[in-house]
């Protein structure tokens, strides 16, 4: 849909949120209470193609779109469908700008609320009517595989393999850790690269929510939790992918994965 900026009193307009690697077409049009008094000719930009896609969302931080980033075979995983954030409440708290980004310029339909409802205050932040909100509590890191986390985060991915919950918003305190795990499984199903996946873990880094780094004990312990899963070929990928066939993501649940989340 074509996004129209009305009222505009000076020569200038900023605008935000727009796709990576996108053409865009604009034009602008004059006109008085009753007609218009001229159009412009057709003008186009081209926007950088640098991943990640950062958001702006007025009151809360860390938000970042899941797709952009470029996978072999000439693919790249699709945007505006899967973001992550910091928490909507408590540490920060999201205006109602914020909001209405949310929910009319980005269409969120689903917040997955990674936080714990004892003592982080998880609770439903947009409109129950238009947003679902779906709260399932986990740790990060090497957690995944706990026994009491195994379950949870195959809730996580059936909830990504429901075409319907799309465009969907997962957010856990800050968004990097618990946050950061998630998102680091997605794409090493989806088939990104090593190095991509820990540069995308470390850029947290550049939000209010302190370093992250790929040498600390956390995101080492995530990819030792990960290794059993694998060939020994250390292919993340494939150790993802076994890793939530384990616990009891199905293999059609990874093929709608895939398939709505993966473009030419």
């Amino acid at each position: 849909d074509p996004m129209v900026l009305k009222d505009i009193p000076e020569p200038c307009r900023s605008v935000v949120n727009l796709h990576i690697g996108t053409r865009y077409l604009w034009k602008v049009i004059a006109s008085d209470r009753d007609s218009v008094l001229a159009v412009s000719p057709v003008w186009a930009f081209t926007t950088h193609s640098s991943t990640p896609r950062w958001l702006h969302v007025p009151g809360i931080t860390n938000v970042r779109d899941l797709g952009g980033w470029r996978l072999p075979g000439n693919q790249r995983i699709r945007q505006g469908l899967t973001y992550r954030s910091s928490a909507m409440n408590g540490p920060v708290d999201i205006t109602d700008e914020g909001r209405k980004v949310l929910i009319e310029e980005l269409n969120i339909r689903t917040d997955l609320d990674l936080r714990f409802p004892s003592g982080e205050d998880s609770k439903a932040v947009l409109d129950q009517t238009v947003v679902k909100w779906i709260n399932i509590p986990i740790g990060p890191y090497r957690n995944i595989v706990a026994d009491d986390s195994r379950e949870k985060y195959r809730q996580i991915f059936t909830v990504f393999s429901d075409p319907s919950a799309y465009p969907i918003l997962f957010h856990c305190h800050g968004g990097c850790d618990r946050g950061g795990t998630v998102a680091f499984l997605l794409h090493g199903l989806l088939g990104l690269d090593r190095d991509s996946l820990i540069r995308d873990y470390e850029l947290s880094s550049l939000t209010i929510w302190g370093e992250r780094s790929r040498l600390s004990d956390g995101f080492q312990s995530l990819l030792s939790a990960l290794l059993p899963f694998g060939d020994g070929k250390d292919d993340i990928g494939k150790q993802v992918e076994n890793y939530l066939l384990s616990i009891g993501v199905t293999a059609e649940e990874i093929v709608s994965i895939r398939t709505h989340l993966i473009e030419n």
